[in-house]
């Protein structure tokens, strides 16, 4: 009992830990969470997989063998103990009966009658008599297999513990990511601290990929339509979406995320050199493209066809709008900083319709928490506007430092000549004030080029969960009787009486004793009412 106490508690211990600490998560991550020092210490004592660990599965398997033990040392007595009904007590015995009651009755009523009216009282109880030393007794019990309780929970927990074992050392749970039309048949998943890989006996297709969205741009249910194909042909095909797991040979593959499958994306280059030259790139998601003019590269992350934010501008409000597809990249070049870039392929709509230019964000740090909204002035979709921003950097080039604002106000007057000639659009108003805006902005970047999102074909990717865990109807199996056991542990008290009746040159001397392993004051007031209904039958002398 004294191992199996340290054991459990040392077992819970572990467990609150793996439970606090998630476990199997990506190694870089624990780094940056815990810093180097508790980085290694956590990882030399395994607590980023510690249900795999040495130490855990030895204390599973000595919390075994102290359970094994224990029911093999016990439940031959606890057997024996239920199979026995020992009716007689001896004097010393019912002295020291908590609950004990006295008649001294006259010729009145045979032992026979006496005998039958405690048994009239007692409705359901088991009873036996005997005869010894010219006493009689009667013995009525209630719950006398109370101990299968202890048996059933000791043989529960083991069962359990056997099941989580067999999970262990025979199962898997990894991960798997579909895009939509092709196959997979391999999984992954982190074995201790290093990445390991498995093939399936089958592959898996991802037919289609359907996703809702909440009002505020959060996924409400994604759904994949999944074919199984073994052996080269295809024999199951089913949708599947979270917590309803589609299963085939033992496996169960559940939907656990989602996210880019590998888009095609189209950026458009604006060449920050004063040429007003532009051109296109052809590239996709998890792919670099290194552009052999400028010698930049375009490392691109992610792509999300949808961006629903917060417009609102009062505090508390809220008014949820998308504002379109955006992509992420890292640039890099030589002499430049790399940085990771979230850029919009639409420009900014205010709240009240106003076009506000292109926009994106930028992280210096490469985090995507540390992102920084940078308004580029121009809406970069209006080839005019492009033009128009060339044009008046080109006449501003022309005047002296010492121009005034009227000087700078004509150069913007003749670049606007030079691109809409004496028929400025509507909006003339709006659009210098951009292109101001981005006359004191773009010049700031350190780019040779500026990449903007242009056009893309979207595809999405499944992220799957398949497991097999070839001991979850064991721990089934031992669950259910684990609540069985408890329920005859809590429920089911093994309660006793004897009725002893010794005949007496008066009459007879009766004595009423009870005891019960559990719940006291209740089996007390059973007592007292028994005693009250056989008082009134007897008859006090």
């Amino acid at each position: 009992m004294s191992l199996a106490i340290v054991l459990l508690m040392v077992l819970s211990i572990a467990s609150v830990i793996g439970t606090v600490l998630l476990q199997n998560q990506d190694q870089t991550d624990y780094l940056q969470q815990f810093g180097p020092l508790w980085y290694w210490v956590f990882r030399s004592l395994g607590l980023f997989d510690m249900y795999h660990t040495w130490w855990f599965l030895t204390l599973l398997g000595f919390l075994m063998l102290s359970l094994t033990a224990c029911l093999w040392r016990n439940v031959p007595k606890m057997l024996k103990e239920m199979r026995s009904n020992k009716v007689t007590l001896n004097e010393r015995s019912l002295k020291r009966m908590e609950l004990l009651q006295h008649w001294k009755l006259k010729s009145v009523m045979s032992v026979e009658e006496l005998e039958q009216a405690f048994r009239k009282q007692l409705y359901g109880w088991n009873f036996k008599a005997v005869e010894e030393n010219g006493q009689h007794f009667v013995r009525a019990d209630k719950g006398r297999n109370h101990k299968w309780g202890y048996i059933l929970v000791h043989s529960a927990i083991l069962i359990v513990l056997v099941g989580g074992w067999i999970s262990v050392q025979f199962g898997f749970r990894g991960n798997m990511a579909v895009a939509e039309g092709s196959m997979e048949k391999q999984i992954s998943f982190l074995k201790g601290t290093e990445s390991a890989t498995l093939d399936m006996p089958f592959q898996v297709r991802c037919n289609s990929f359907d996703i809702d969205f909440f009002q505020t741009g959060a996924p409400k249910e994604f759904r994949s339509n999944l074919t199984i194909i073994d052996e080269g042909k295809e024999v199951l095909t089913s949708d599947i979406i979270v917590n309803e797991p589609l299963f085939y040979k033992g496996v169960y593959i559940y939907q656990a995320s989602f996210g880019d499958g590998g888009s095609d994306i189209t950026f458009k280059l604006f060449h920050m050199d004063g040429s007003q030259k532009t051109r296109m790139a052809q590239t996709g998601v998890y792919k670099t493209w290194k552009d052999p003019e400028t010698g930049i590269s375009l490392e691109v992350t992610d792509f999300r066809p949808y961006n629903v934010e917060n417009i609102a501008e009062n505090l508390g409000e809220k008014k949820f709008k998308d504002i379109g597809p955006s992509v992420e990249y890292v640039i890099r070049g030589s002499g430049i900083k790399p940085v990771k870039v979230k850029s919009y392929m639409n420009p900014y709509m205010g709240p009240d319709g106003q076009n506000q230019g292109s926009w994106m964000m930028v992280s210096l740090t490469g985090d995507a928490k540390d992102y920084q909204p940078v308004a580029l002035g121009l809406d970069m979709t209006s080839p005019d506007e492009w033009k128009l921003y060339n044009a008046f950097i080109s006449h501003l080039s022309k005047l002296q430092e010492t121009s005034d604002n009227k000087a700078k106000y004509e150069a913007f007057q003749k670049a606007t000549h030079d691109v809409y000639g004496d028929s400025p659009p509507e909006n003339i108003r709006d659009i210098s004030i951009r292109t101001v805006q981005a006359v004191n902005m773009l010049p700031q970047l350190p780019w040779p080029v500026i990449p903007m999102l242009d056009d893309f074909e979207h595809v999405y990717y499944t992220g799957l969960q398949l497991a097999k865990d070839p001991g979850m109807n064991v721990v089934w199996i031992g669950s259910a009787i684990l609540v069985f056991g408890l329920c005859i542990m809590f429920y089911m008290p093994h309660r006793k009486l004897w009725l002893v009746i010794r005949a007496t040159e008066a009459g007879a001397e009766v004595s009423l004793a009870g005891m019960t392993n559990r719940n006291q004051i209740a089996f007390k007031e059973t007592f007292n009412d028994l005693f009250i209904k056989l008082d009134k039958e007897f008859g006090r002398s």
